[in-house]
């Protein structure tokens, strides 16, 4: 299995720099994620479309816009392309590692921030040994192996 991280499903989304290797990335077989990476894909998208389309441009100004009736379409056009994503590449949701010790751990060995963390214990969890991400932190982790297309 190859775990997919957030960042390959945004680039892809939003034709980046790196959307010809997220494309790459998503065309292989066996992939994964967990509601921690589809969570961040939501959020990134949020905020480029918010900032995009509407100038949003902080976090304060984000948490106002988002009750607004077009701050609710923004929500709604993000949560639906990143699912629609999933769906289109074959991308399953596996059980995130509930843990917070084990994570913790996990934070502390790698030297990791939490969400990073929580993806490690993931991929520990379910014997999971590839990751598809363009983040730097996984270099750390020895036991994965970095798959970029």
């Amino acid at each position: 299995m190859i775990y997919v991280d957030a960042n390959v499903l945004y680039n892809y989304l939003f034709d980046s720099e790196f959307a010809d290797e997220a494309e790459k990335a998503l065309s292989l077989s066996r992939k994964v994620t967990s509601k921690n990476a589809v969570n961040e894909a939501v959020y990134v998208s949020i905020r480029k479309l918010a900032k995009d389309r509407h100038g949003v441009s902080n976090l304060h100004e984000l948490k106002t816009f988002v009750k607004t009736p077009e701050g609710k379409g923004v929500l709604n056009e993000a949560f639906s392309m990143v699912l629609r994503l999933l769906d289109s590449a074959g991308i399953k949701l596996v059980e995130e590692e509930d843990d917070m010790r084990v994570v913790g751990k996990v934070a502390e060995v790698y030297g990791l921030l939490p969400n990073d963390a929580i993806i490690v214990a993931t991929c520990m969890k379910h014997g999971i040994t590839r990751i598809a991400t363009f983040d730097r932190d996984f270099e750390n982790v020895p036991f994965l192996e970095i798959v970029r297309g």
